[in-house]
């Protein structure tokens, strides 16, 4: 337990230090309450990054099979090096690209934030019955609060606006979004 602790922490730091973004505290609470409560045993997740994420999950939920995509080469390697001999499966492949084997009980998207319908979309069809969709950063607050933003930046949060009342809209599934952290939205397939 002590050394799984070491290894989150080393994780977190490291991400921290070179401005990798992870998951914010209440967020990953959250996650891991609902992979808890609901008593899931698999999860799949898009955007390993250094595998922060990946490895508090399976350390604090329980979860029983945990799989990560990361396109990102560097990141990849990284996450490998950090998750070596943990029982998480890192897939290095562009998630628009990947396609599950299987169905999942939790799906977190935390990777790429255009074309985030496209994701939801893709990956609905691999979430289970009963199972929970989340996606993370929903709002980009960092880039709300600045002023001076670039064409790029203020490209990406209309998307991400778009995204969410998308999100909001949508009659093929049930959503709640929430103003947590940097908000994030939780999908269920409709009964």
């Amino acid at each position: 337990m002590e050394k799984e602790n070491d290894l989150v922490q080393k994780i977190k730091d490291s991400s921290l230090k070179d401005n990798i973004p992870i998951l914010r505290d209440n967020t990953a609470q959250t996650i891991i309450n609902i992979i808890k409560d609901k008593r899931y045993h698999t999860y799949l997740e898009i955007g390993t990054a250094y595998g922060y994420s990946a490895a508090l999950v399976r350390k604090e939920s329980g979860i029983k099979e945990v799989v990560s995509i990361e396109k990102n080469e560097s990141n990849f390697l990284k996450a490998k090096r950090f998750l070596d001999n943990e029982d998480v499966i890192l897939v290095n492949m562009d998630a628009f690209l990947y396609t599950p084997s299987k169905t999942y009980d939790f799906i977190l998207i935390d990777g790429p934030k255009s074309h985030q319908e496209l994701l939801v979309s893709k990956y609905l069809a691999f979430l289970n019955k009963d199972g929970t969709m989340f996606i993370d950063n929903i709002f980009l607050k960092k880039f709300n609060e600045k002023q001076n933003l670039t064409k790029n930046q203020k490209n990406l949060v209309d998307r991400v606006n778009a995204f969410r009342k998308w999100l909001e809209q949508n009659k093929d599934f049930d959503c709640k979004i929430y103003d947590i952290d940097d908000g994030y939205a939780i999908i269920t397939k409709k009964k």
